[in-house]
């Protein structure tokens, strides 16, 4: 053949590979250009709905129980082990299973939501990846049933570049077959790494040792929890599965409500056994101690009462410090606090700045990312510093519940994307390296063997590493640009101001009565803890049995109140202008009272002040005078109170009636007291008037010179011896 006439075919091979090479690079492209949704949006719902009708269509449930080695290196063998189950109404005569590799490497968080979101019904035109393995059932396969199958694919089969820089997940998908018909698919990752340096994304885990909701010890109640109770989650429940994570891995951080700890503590049986390997176990490990009762921010920050959270912060570093028995005595950090959710608000975020928080751990989503989002964890949530942890949503849901993702996610699949997801994040660490944080909610009940697995897998992962909560704290943010924060947003399950503001008030109250006492503990001792008990967060769960809470607690907490009493007083007359008005106060506590009593007239014709401070002995009744001043005749009511030395009132207004009768000789001698100075003045300018000066009178004494008095009877002649 000449070489004319080949001169075209390879023209025309190089036109092919070009084309093939245009469609191959499509969806990638297509990938990067349209991010898929995270989950909890719209778009997310849609495609789960698109998802189930497909599944209608492909009678085989396929699930993917193992990729082993979770990480692939070059010239290592991949084994897959995938079941098929039947949920048709018809037999597969010829069931197999093929093992496909999608080699294009996706280059971003959402290119790999791109990959999981293919359409999975045949004449879709969905990517399924090359195949590189197959299995065949050993028999039909009836309704109902179903077979595991182990697929390995050769070292040369995988068909990756050994080069270092090719690092990071390709897509992976097990195909059920009938002949030549799909009748399954499953997608998960691939993760391959060949031998070079890689980049490390940080993984921070924070566990909540919290709830459930408890009825504080000396309040008189008839109010019982729906939920389970303290021994329950202990024993076999929520609270021994969380220790059992924490035991594994003193890598994950925890979120610990000292009242829940010194409740456990304090009681017998499993809760107590509980409570004391659960301090083993936060030795030497980060803790975040919340405050105490674990007090929904929310609920404090939109009924505007930052003195019920300094007072949980209070107490729950008390608590730290091991100042009483009963308290937890772990070493943990206080300036961390943690947002209810379901949405956290700037009202909660100002709230956890005023407090002195370092740090505010918000829910997922509550700040949504930008376009182009890597997925850094901290960003500053109010103008005084405070930092925003930014929990990440997605590895957060596979910790928490993976079929919500994926309703026929497996342990392996959830293994498989927590790695892709964050093999991803360390290659976009051009700033410096990425630190995420997964935190389950309150509630959370871990699949124990499923954390296990991912929490290992991430330890062990080239590209990833677990770290403490106080190493994110330090760690950068990256360059995310993220939404601010609403101003205030209703959280229809938190508690309500008013009852907020009821239990404010009547917790400052008692500790403004305790201190007018010598011993204000006596009386303030446990208040507190009562106050904000109705406010813990896991009360959202029971608001019918809240409410009756919140009245006892107000009531018990007012009756502390009870023991200084001003005595009422009958109708006091008052006689002359200037007197006084002595009042009964009587103390039955067990520590002397500095008080005082405050009068208020209500006309204008009786002044009245407060009275000096008076120390009431404890046990005793005082009377304490107060001066008045009447300056007409006149009856009014008067009003007095009890207070501190400070003015703060102490008890109960009493009234009573004073009637204003000035005597007339207090009046008369007012008047005849200016009638005299008046006399005086007037004497004085008739002297002057007069004339009467020293020149007029030694005239007169010139005039009667030589002049002799009259003999007198009995007497001596003039000039007689």
């Amino acid at each position: 053949m000449s070489a004319a006439r080949r001169g075209p075919v390879p023209a025309l091979v190089a036109l092919l590979v070009g084309l093939l090479a245009v469609l191959l690079a499509a969806p990638a492209q297509g990938a990067a250009a349209s991010p898929s949704p995270r989950p909890g949006s719209s778009a997310t719902d849609a495609r789960t709905a698109a998802a189930d009708d497909e599944d209608d269509a492909l009678p085989v449930r396929v699930q993917v129980l193992e990729v082993a080695p979770l990480v692939l290196a070059p010239g290592e063998d991949l084994t897959v082990r995938a079941r098929l189950t039947n949920d048709g109404d018809e037999e597969l005569d010829a069931p197999r299973a093929h093992v496909r590799i999608e080699r294009i490497r996706p280059g971003t968080r959402a290119d790999l939501d791109v990959w999981l979101d293919e359409p999975v019904a045949p004449g879709t035109g969905s990517r399924a990846g090359s195949r590189v393995a197959v299995a065949a059932a050993p028999g039909p396969l009836a309704p109902g049933a179903s077979v595991e199958l182990e697929l390995t694919v050769a070292a040369d089969d995988v068909g990756l570049l050994d080069r270092p820089d090719v690092w990071g997940p390709r897509g992976l998908a097990v195909e059920a077959v009938d002949g030549s018909r799909r009748v399954g698919l499953q997608r998960t990752f691939l993760l391959w790494a060949p031998e070079g340096t890689i980049p490390q994304a940080r993984l921070s885990v924070l566990a909540p040792v919290v709830g459930p909701a408890q009825l504080p010890a000396d309040v008189a109640t008839d109010v019982e929890p729906a939920g389970p109770a303290l021994e329950e989650l202990a024993a076999g429940g929520r609270l021994a599965d969380v220790l059992t994570v924490v035991r594994e891995h003193p890598e994950v951080s925890l979120a610990v409500d000292p009242a829940l700890v010194a409740s456990a503590r304090a009681s017998d049986g499993p809760a107590a056994t509980w409570a004391e390997e659960l301090l083993t176990a936060s030795a030497g490990r980060d803790v975040l101690v919340l405050p105490w009762g674990d007090p929904d921010l929310t609920a404090l920050a939109h009924a505007g009462t930052p003195d019920l959270l300094g007072a949980a912060v209070a107490r729950s570093r008390a608590a730290v410090a091991g100042g009483d028995v009963e308290d937890a005595p772990f070493a943990g950090r206080t300036d961390v606090l943690w947002a209810p959710g379901p949405a956290t608000d700037q009202a909660t975020a100002d709230l956890a700045a005023a407090a002195g928080a370092q740090a505010l751990v918000l829910r997922p989503g509550d700040l949504p990312t930008r376009d182009g989002d890597p997925g850094g964890a901290r960003t500053a949530a109010t103008a005084d510093g405070l930092v925003g942890l930014v929990p990440d949503e997605v590895l957060t849901q596979l910790l928490v519940d993976p079929t919500a993702l994926d309703p026929d996610a497996t342990t392996a699949t959830t293994v498989q994307r927590v790695l892709a997801e964050l093999s991803v994040v360390a290659r976009d660490a051009a700033g410096g390296p990425r630190h995420l944080l997964v935190a389950p909610p309150r509630g959370w009940t871990p699949d124990t063997a499923a954390v296990d697995a991912v929490l290992a897998a991430v330890a062990q992962a080239p590209w990833a590493r677990l770290s403490s909560l106080s190493s994110l704290l330090g760690a950068s943010s990256g360059p995310a640009v993220r939404e601010p924060l609403p101003a205030v947003t209703p959280v229809e399950a938190a508690l309500g101001a008013e009852h907020v503001r009821r239990l404010d008030e009547t917790r400052t109250a008692t500790h403004a009565f305790a201190s007018v006492t010598q011993d204000p503990a006596a009386i303030v001792s446990g208040v507190d803890e009562d106050v904000l008990a109705p406010l813990s967060t896991a009360w959202r769960a029971d608001p019918q049995a809240r409410a009756p809470l919140v009245d006892a607690v107000v009531a018990a907490v007012d009756a502390r109140r009870a023991g200084l009493e001003l005595a009422p007083t009958s109708t006091q007359n008052i006689l002359s202008a200037r007197g006084e008005v002595r009042f009964s106060v009587r103390n039955a506590l067990p520590a002397d009272a500095s008080v005082r009593v405050r009068t208020t007239p209500r006309k204008a014709c009786l002044r009245a002040g407060t009275s000096d401070a008076v120390v009431v002995p404890a046990g005793s009744e005082v009377a304490v005078p107060v001066p008045v001043h009447a300056t007409a005749n006149c009856e009014v009511l008067v009003e007095a109170v009890l207070t501190s030395v400070d003015g703060t009132p102490l008890s109960a207004p009493v009234t009573f009636l004073a009637r204003a009768t000035p005597t007339i000789e207090s009046v008369g001698t007012a008047v005849v007291g200016v009638l005299l100075a008046i006399g005086l003045v007037l004497g004085i300018v008739r002297t002057v008037r007069r004339g009467q000066s020293a020149r007029r009178g030694a005239r007169r004494m010139r005039e009667e010179e030589g002049t002799r008095p009259l003999p007198v009877l009995g007497g001596t002649r003039e000039g007689d011896a």
